[in-house]
């Protein structure tokens, strides 16, 4: 089960959309300070979840420095991905939260946006 989480696209991207929304929603009155912490936080675990991937990657593969330049442009695409809609969403809570209830909900569905449009525009395959 483990392994099926972490080698899916599907499993790993949901879970890391979902944990990034849910770390900026709870993040969102708190100080700039635990606001870093708390993004540096999501990063470590998105570096280790996509380092776990690449030493089984060149463990299981051939060593072939193509295969390895390949891997590593994958993992970059995808943590690039993750922490510019975290960034997104951080500036969302942080510029629009406090306005009404309107920017809120506004800011909410703004929220999902971010993290689900990329991945069916863009293809990260």
């Amino acid at each position: 089960m483990i392994t099926e989480i972490i080698f899916s696209d599907y499993y790993r991207t949901f879970l890391l959309c979902i944990l990034s929304i849910g770390v900026v929603f709870f993040m969102r009155n708190a100080s700039i300070r635990k606001k870093v912490l708390a993004l540096a936080g999501y990063e470590f675990i998105v570096f280790l979840l996509f380092l776990w991937i690449f030493i089984v990657c060149i463990i299981f593969t051939e060593f072939d420095y193509e295969s390895i330049i390949a891997i590593v442009q994958w993992e970059l695409k995808w943590i690039l991905y993750f922490t510019i809609s975290i960034i997104l969403q951080f500036a969302m809570y942080y510029f629009f939260w406090k306005k009404s209830k309107i920017l809120k909900i506004v800011t909410l569905l703004f929220s999902l946006i971010i993290v689900i449009v990329p991945l069916h525009v863009f293809d990260f395959t």
